[in-house]
This record gives C-alpha cells, structure tokens and sequence, in this order.
C-alpha cells in the first residue's frame, strides 16, 4: 500500500541491565496524520485521526466507607500517538512534505 509509512519501534526488554531493546517495524496510514509535534531533536510525535472510546469496569468504592461495593463502566477516549525517532523522522518529514 502507497499510503503506508514504515517505522522501527523499539520496546525494553524486560530484566536486562543495562536496559536493551526489541526492535518492531510498525506502519501508520498518512492519510490519517492529523499533526506532529517536534518533542526535541531526537522525538517526533505524531497524531492520528482515530479518536475511540473504551469502556472498563472499575472498582465502584463508596466514599464513606472506603469499600467496595461492586463495579461501574468508565468510558475513555484514546487516540494514537506515534513516536518517531532518528532516520524515522527524516523518511516521514521527505514522505509527507509537498514538493
């Protein structure tokens, strides 16, 4: 697909020291790019059209008495961030800009 930009991200690996990385190849849609954010000059956040909701069940605890007394549906809203780093942002500022 033309519309898909490819990325590494790049996960800790749990109970190393010093810290090592696995490294993932990921893709976004750039169509759906709504805005990126220049965090420093090693990040770059990008913002994607894809705003959802999800519901979970947490605890519902009675102020009074500090206990539980059962369970009640919270509703959030999310929306993807990629985090782009090193030659990541050169490739996604050359695929995005107009020329």
């Amino acid at each position: 697909m033309k519309n898909q930009f490819f990325y590494t991200r790049r996960e800790p690996i749990q109970d190393t020291d010093p810290v090592e990385f696995k490294e993932f190849t990921d893709s976004l849609n750039i169509n759906k790019i709504i805005r990126s954010v220049r965090m420093d000059d090693e990040n770059l956040v990008v913002l994607l059209d894809d705003m959802h909701d999800r519901i979970r069940e947490v605890p519902n605890i009675n102020p009074k008495t500090n206990k539980v007394i059962g369970t009640k549906k919270v509703t959030e809203v999310f929306q993807t961030e990629v985090y782009l780093q090193g030659e990541d942002i050169e490739r996604f500022k050359e695929a995005t800009e107009l020329k």
